[in-house]
């Protein structure tokens, strides 16, 4: 079962807002733009194996470091895992290991704006709008006369 909990007292990013449309003339319709820009999420994989004796969460910035996800052990070897559904961006984590903050030393590093280090991953962007468009074109595709 996978474990969220809340963090208090951690670290927080600010929201970027929204953007709106506008710049319609006066009684004009506005027209909905072309292909909307949505940044869907994609799951990525966490994994420690660097030992622990009872339990293993991640957090990062993708959650506002708000969010303790519990990695599950693996079935074999010393190792914990679990996959997370994250937007595209680049995202800072750590593990808790046995209630202790810590960084993989096998995982890419990086430096937070006050000298903490953090592990740091860059989550592309999955092809959305061609996959809708392969969607939209198998459902309007004629069938060939028999």
């Amino acid at each position: 079962t996978e474990s969220k909990d809340r963090l208090v007292g951690s670290p927080s990013f600010g929201n970027v807002p929204a953007a709106g449309f506008g710049g319609e003339a006066a009684g004009s319709v506005p027209e909905p733009p072309q292909t909307p820009q949505l940044k869907c999420a994609v799951p990525v994989a966490f994994r420690w194996h660097h030992g622990a004796s009872r339990e293993v969460y991640v957090v990062g910035s993708f959650s506002n470091w708000q969010t303790k996800i519990r990695l599950t052990r693996e079935p074999v070897g010393d190792a914990y895992a679990t996959v997370v559904q994250i937007v595209p961006g680049i995202h800072q984590y750590k593990f808790i290991v046995d209630g202790e903050w810590r960084c993989a030393q096998d995982q890419p590093r990086c430096l937070d704006s006050v000298g903490n280090e953090n592990n740091c991953i860059e989550v592309e962007e999955a092809d959305v709008a061609e996959e809708l468009e392969n969607a939209e074109q198998d459902w309007t595709r004629e069938e060939p006369p028999p």
